[in-house]
């Protein structure tokens, strides 16, 4: 979401404490170790919904990928099999169709021979039949994957919301156990054993960022959709891809698919707050209001915001430009992630 959700989380040592007797500095340290032990089980169950929050965006964008190719293999068969049943009635019709072949037999003397190649005959229109009905099942399946393929993908589409939340919640336990160490200085061995905890779980939260990332996959915009973020990079912002300004309408939005009011207020199809959409508006389409709703107003706005954080200097200053945009540095790696993908499609 544009500029200033809140969901930058900033890590600070306290100053240190005033001197105090090793009596009061152990039975201080160890209320303090409790506190941050109590801490760490809720850090333990927030990764896990982090990481899962994580795999639903990266899942919901593979699904519908695995569904568009599933229906498009059905899709091949049943043409393949249409194909092949128009070729054999073709070839029965060319020869004079069912009709030429009944009446070649009335042309035999022998009784068993007419009624062996009788047999024949009804066999290959029997065929040609129940080959026609299966095609026709097969049509209809196609069919049915695909609109049932295209609900999933509408009713799958995980946005930046979906993470932001326990991401939050994942550096605000962080934070309060750091700030409880940075308290228990004096107790010396236990403090090193909690802070090597601390790291540890920073670190999976790290490693839980990265891996999900990249088992993410772009997922492609309608045309329109493409065509405005082309226009947008070019027109507002030269210098910067067109790739970034999908990457976030992926994030965002799904291209527009979810569009509703994130937990922080931001709205859209690229999650701007009232207040940053009116400072950076853009009247994209040239109808004469700037609508934090409309696709065209909204990705040209997102492009100029961008541009006035640096976005088309260095690559330094486009992940500055993106933390602008939503201050969360796995929004920054995501975006960039998914911005790679759309460059190289």
């Amino acid at each position: 979401m544009a500029a200033g959700a809140g969901t930058c989380v900033v890590l600070s040592i306290a100053a240190p404490a005033a001197a105090e007797t090793s009596g009061q500095a152990d039975e201080k340290a160890k209320a303090i170790l409790a506190q941050v032990q109590k801490i760490q089980r809720q850090v333990a169950v927030a990764e896990k919904s982090y990481d899962d929050a994580l795999a639903g965006v990266a899942g919901s964008v593979n699904a519908a990928i695995l569904d568009g190719r599933a229906r498009d293999e059905i899709a091949a068969t049943a043409a393949a099999q249409q194909a092949l049943v128009d070729g054999r009635v073709r070839a029965l019709y060319e020869s004079g169709g069912p009709l030429a072949l009944y009446a070649s037999l009335t042309e035999s003397d022998d009784p068993n021979s007419f009624a062996e190649q009788a047999v024949v005959v009804q066999h290959i229109v029997a065929a040609d039949q129940s080959v026609a009905t299966g095609v026709s099942r097969v049509s209809a399946q196609a069919d049915a994957v695909t609109a049932a393929a295209e609900k999933r993908a509408r009713a799958r589409i995980a946005t930046e919301r979906s993470v932001a939340e326990v991401a939050i919640t994942v550096l605000s336990l962080l934070n309060q156990e750091q700030k409880l160490l940075a308290s228990a200085q004096a107790h010396a061995s236990a403090v090193r054993a909690a802070e090597a905890a601390l790291r540890a779980q920073s670190t999976a939260f790290s490693v839980i960022t990265s891996d999900r990332i990249a088992s993410m996959r772009m997922m492609p915009a309608a045309p329109a959709y493409m065509a405005i973020y082309h226009r947008a990079a070019a027109a507002m912002c030269p210098g910067l891809s067109w790739t970034v300004l999908a990457a976030i309408g992926q994030v965002e939005s799904g291209h527009g698919q979810d569009t509703s009011t994130s937990y922080a207020g931001a709205m859209g199809p690229m999650q701007f707050l009232p207040a940053t959409f009116a400072s950076y508006a853009v009247d994209g389409d040239h109808d004469g209001f700037a609508d934090i709703m409309n696709p065209t107003d909204a990705i040209f706005t997102a492009a100029r915001y961008l541009c006035a954080n640096g976005a088309a200097t260095s690559p330094a200053s486009l992940a500055n430009a993106i933390f602008h945009y939503n201050h969360a540095d796995w929004y920054v790696q995501m975006v960039l992630a998914l911005s790679k993908q759309y460059a190289a499609a």
